[in-house]
């Protein structure tokens, strides 16, 4: 992602008041002194009091309501379903603002990624003449024609084919003008044996970013070997990651952005294809990787429901638990559909055409139904083991459902089936290892209490208020780093806050704005940009960050201390007299420091 300057950034700003941006979108009304709408991010706007407040002065929005908070660039992200980089572009174009990047690394990394998408759409489109038009392609388009795919499938998915001459590629991209060094980059050729590329003899689905662009291709080997892999994904380039792509999403985006959409998560190339021919066209898969939380994220610019729809075998329903697992800690709405007939959605497709396949679709299960039925056929409820066993198998989601509510319910119907007591389940639930956690990277225990986006500052830690302070004047990062390190912090948000806070000073970011893009985390990042409206986390709380910061410095030394205790302790008959000395030595230091730190501390609260 393009490193923008500070400058681009505060010219944006003063050509685009935040309440002209929002009034574009939302009804805008003064009271008070300032101005509010009903919040475009919640209840799909229908809240009958406006609870939407829109800042100026400070440019930041606040809703009262759900908690969003952010700037223009946030609002803009969330409204357009941008990321950072797409929505500084989007505004930078409407103010009229040339975009300046912060080193001459950026620019050339940005001029290579430019280079490789004019590469990608250019042979994207030679891939399809030789499909439609050229002998070469003949035999790949009869395939397809076998498969069931019409042309209007062909025609969105922009397919095409790939010749199996070794030298084809290359060949056309130098005559093409592109550099050797681009060709390395471009993920086209093996590292190993380059110039060979990687698609030979293969029907090419080309992989596009939400913006339409071609960025990567997806290869089914056509020769019919068994030496050849079946398919072969396009490697992660400068434009191009796995993790972060979905096959079929951008073909999806006009369905997913109406209201109430749903994203349906199947498992191959031809099975989303096969899905939007049927009507099913939000239909989108991985590709060459297991789902990952940096995709969920994407969908969930769009949407907060998923369809599940795997493979029946094996490979195919463990896919589906640990999608289940992922997507139920980040509170989507899960249903598994199920196909009784055949495999896949392919398969149905070719047997049943587009209404078959719809029928076969059409019946689903909630998460919570699909994993009770498939472990009930697995263990015997009967036994005291198999009640166990059982409840174990639904621990993970359980302990990754985020309502209270639907936990309970959960947890009520379980010892309904077992024929325990609710508090039994609980128990066992509470000893079992949580894989997933209730919040994805949650280790305090504290945490659990704390309002999903909600920043109550009386409720979070002294870690995280220390690093929001700073968070606020960015300038005094650098200075309160030589007194306390990560590893210092408890909470674990503090240490993501921290970590942004040094990725911040390396990259010599003032603005706020640049400042909220570098956190990947939605909820702190919503806890940032809410603390930049709350005057106790300006410069006249610096007093505070002091008592706080020296707080941190004598817990990590009582706890230093107490380490070399029983160190001390439990060498006491069996260390070298000499070696002894040395460490009550550190010991003495230990004390003398915590002395000197409780007495500013005391001194501190009697003033």
């Amino acid at each position: 992602m393009p490193r923008f300057s500070d400058r681009t950034i505060e010219e944006i700003k003063n050509k685009i008041r935040l309440s002209e941006l929002v009034g574009e979108y939302v009804k805008l009304e003064r009271r008070g002194g300032n101005l509010w709408a009903r919040c475009p991010f919640h209840a799909n706007g229908m809240e009958r009091t406006p609870s939407f407040k829109v800042d100026d002065q400070k440019g930041l929005y606040y809703c009262f309501g759900c908690h969003e908070s952010g700037t223009i660039f946030t609002f803009v992200e969330k409204m357009e379903h941008l990321d950072f980089t797409s929505a500084v572009e989007y505004l930078a174009e409407k103010a009229g603002v040339q975009i300046r990047e912060s080193s001459a690394q950026d620019i050339r990394r940005k001029d290579e990624s430019s280079i490789l998408y004019d590469l990608y759409d250019r042979l994207s489109k030679t891939f399809r003449y030789l499909l439609l038009e050229d002998e070469r392609g003949k035999n790949a388009l009869s395939y397809l024609k076998r498969r069931g795919l019409s042309d209007q499938m062909i025609d969105t998915f922009l397919l095409g084919f790939a010749p199996a001459e070794s030298n084809f590629l290359y060949d056309f991209l130098k005559k093409k003008g592109f550099s050797d060094d681009i060709l390395r980059k471009s993920g086209l050729f093996s590292q190993n044996r380059y110039p060979y590329p990687l698609f030979r003899n293969r029907l090419i689905f080309p992989v596009r970013n939400y913006r339409g662009q071609v960025i990567a291709f997806s290869g089914r080997d056509l020769s019919g070997s068994d030496s050849a892999p079946k398919y072969i994904n396009s490697p992660d380039t400068l434009i191009y990651s796995k993790k972060m792509n979905l096959f079929g999403l951008y073909e999806s985006l006009d369905e997913l952005k109406k209201k109430d959409s749903t994203a349906l998560i199947c498992e191959g190339n031809f099975d989303v294809i096969s899905l939007h021919q049927a009507g099913l066209r939000t239909a989108m898969a991985s590709l060459g990787t297991a789902f990952t939380e940096d995709q969920a994220r994407l969908i969930s610019r769009y949407t907060d429901t998923v369809d599940l729809m795997f493979d029946s075998d094996d490979a195919g329903q463990n896919s589906t638990d640990k999608v289940i697992g992922i997507l139920n800690s980040m509170s989507f709405k899960i249903r598994i559909h199920h196909l009784k007939s055949y495999k896949d959605a392919s398969e149905s497709l070719e047997k049943l055409g587009p209404e078959g396949l719809i029928r076969e679709y059409s019946p689903y299960q909630s998460a919570y139904e699909y994993l009770v039925e498939k472990n009930l056929k697995r263990y015997n409820i009967r036994t005291p083991r198999g009640k166990s066993d059982f409840l174990k198998s639904l621990s993970a989601f359980l302990s990754s459902t985020r309502s209270e509510i639907e936990q309970e319910t959960y947890i009520q119907d379980l010892a309904l089936r077992l024929g325990v007591g609710v508090e039994n389940v609980k128990v066992d639930l509470k000893a079992l290892e949580n894989p997933y956690g209730r919040r994805r990277y949650e280790e305090n225990v504290e945490e659990e209490n704390r309002g999903d986006w909600h920043l109550n500052t009386a409720a979070i830690s002294p870690d995280l208020y220390a690093m929001l302070i700073l968070a606020n004047n960015m300038s005094l990062f650098r200075m309160y780093r030589q007194r306390i390190s990560f590893g210092d912090l408890k909470d674990s948000d503090a240490q993501r806050l921290y970590t942004v806070l040094e990725n911040a000073l390396r990259d010599d970011v003032e603005s706020k704005e640049l400042f909220l893009s570098l956190i990947s985390d939605d909820r702190l990042r919503n806890y940032v940009s809410t603390s930049y409206e709350l005057e106790e986390f300006s410069k006249g709380s610096l007093d505070v960050l002091d008592e706080i910061v020296d707080r941190i410095e004598l817990r990590g030394l009582e706890e230093k201390r107490s380490a070399l205790n029983s160190q001390i302790k439990l060498l006491s008959s069996e260390i070298d007299p000499s070696d002894m000395m040395a460490l009550l030595e550190k010991k003495r230091d230990y004390d003398k420091e915590i002395s000197l730190l409780k007495n500013r501390l005391y001194s501190s609260e009697e003033k």
